[in-house]
This record gives structure tokens, C-alpha cells and sequence, in this order.
């Protein structure tokens, strides 16, 4: 019996040492396409920090993503998400479609640039529509997004700056129809922070402030 007894235990360790070795190339994996995924779509850098994901449950976090500004703005960050909780199905990764069962993310954080030439987030929601070339598939059954900040800031007529606070956002069915590749998933994650951060923008009146002083020097 001692080496069928041996021989099971190596089977377990070497099990065990084989998911381990899956789910840190997993994470790995995840982390690079969000990057190289993002960066290509947006046309500026992106950086994660971390991910981990268990693939005996599904359950996972992304601790920061930070997306930069585009050419053209400062080299401050443009969006921050900086809490994001997954539940992941664990039969999908055996699939060609990653389902995710629910995203949460906690406190985005906004910074909303605005020149004479435009704002970086008008330069951030252009770029989307351009896709990237990510064969992934994702569906995102719900995603939540709550306690988001927004910071505005122009040079136009002065330099000022105000902060603001966004409302919750939830979706549901992200991919489920139509195109549900990586990037189309990502480009329905970020869409609508970027439209909650301007419309607390123009509900400040900076963008207002920033439009007068605009058509002042264009007069003058």
C-alpha cells in the first residue's frame, strides 16, 4: 500500500502545484490583455497593478487600473479605478467566452481636463470607437459602479480647478449581444464613467466657464 499511498500524494501535490502554476499564468494573462487591450483602444498607456483570480470559484480583484492621458494633456491620470471585485464563471475559462458574472467597481476616480482645443476625455471616448485587434471574448452578466469622484480642471481664462461626485451606474448583459469581444466589453465598462464624469462637468459649469473664455478669445 505505501507506494500507492506515495504515489497519490505526489499526484496531489503535483495537482495542486499545477493550479497554483495556471492561475498565476491566469492572472498574468488577464492583467496583459486589459492592458494591451485598453492601450490600444483608448491609443494611450494603461497600467495594472495586480490581479488575482481563484479558478476553483470564479472570485477575483483588480487592484488599480490607471489609464493616462492622451497626447496632448498633462501626464497626470485620466481615470483611476482603483477597487474591482469579480465573480467569474470557472467552466468559462475552459470555453471561448470568459462569462463574468458580476463586476463591481468602488470609487473611480476622474480627472477631467479641458483646453481650448477640447477635453481629454473627449479625446478618450473618440479613440474608443476604434476597436482593437483582441480575438477574447467577454460577457459581463451585471456590472455596478458606485461612489465615483470627478476632479475638472481647465487653463482657459485662469487656471481653476473643482471636484464633483457620480451617481451609481449598473448594466446588465454586457456582450450578450452582438459583438462580445474583449474590447467591446471594455469599450461598455468605460462609456458610461466617462459620460457620468462629463455630465457632472457641465452640471458644475465649468465647461460653461471654460466655453465663454473660449468665445471671448475668438472675438477678441
Amino acid at each position: 500500500m505505501k507506494p500507492v499511498f506515495q504515489a497519490l500524494v505526489a499526484l496531489i501535490v503535483i495537482a495542486a502545484l499545477g493550479a497554483l502554476a495556471l492561475s498565476f499564468t491566469m492572472d498574468s494573462m488577464i492583467e496583459s490583455n486589459i492592458e494591451s487591450t485598453t492601450s490600444e483602444m483608448l491609443d494611450t498607456s494603461v497600467e495594472v497593478n495586480n490581479v488575482s483570480v481563484s479558478i476553483l470559484d470564479g472570485t477575483g480583484t483588480i487592484d488599480g487600473i490607471t489609464i493616462h492621458n492622451p497626447e496632448g494633456f498633462s501626464d497626470k491620470p485620466a481615470v483611476k479605478l482603483q477597487k474591482i471585485s469579480l465573480k467569474v464563471d470557472p467552466y468559462s475559462f475552459l470555453s471561448d467566452t470568459v462569462i463574468v458574472k458580476r463586476v463591481e467597481i468602488q470609487e473611480p476616480q476622474v480627472f477631467y481636463e479641458q483646453k481650448v482645443s477640447g477635453s481629454n476625455l473627449d479625446a478618450l471616448s473618440s479613440n474608443l470607437s476604434g476597436g482593437s485587434s483582441s480575438s477574447v471574448n467577454v460577457v459581463v452578466d451585471y456590472l455596478l459602479v458606485q461612489d465615483g469622484s470627478v476632479t475638472l480642471s481647465t487653463e482657459i481664462g485662469g487656471e481653476k480647478s473643482v471636484q464633483a461626485t457620480f451617481g451609481r451606474i449598473e448594466l446588465e448583459g454586457i456582450g450578450c449581444q452582438g459583438s462580445n469581444t474583449m474590447d467591446q466589453a471594455m469599450r461598455q465598462v468605460l462609456e458610461p464613467i466617462l459620460r457620468k464624469a462629463a455630465r457632472e462637468a457641465v452640471k458644475q459649469g465649468l465647461l460653461e466657464k471654460a466655453k465663454e473664455e473660449v468665445e471671448d478669445l475668438l472675438d477678441g
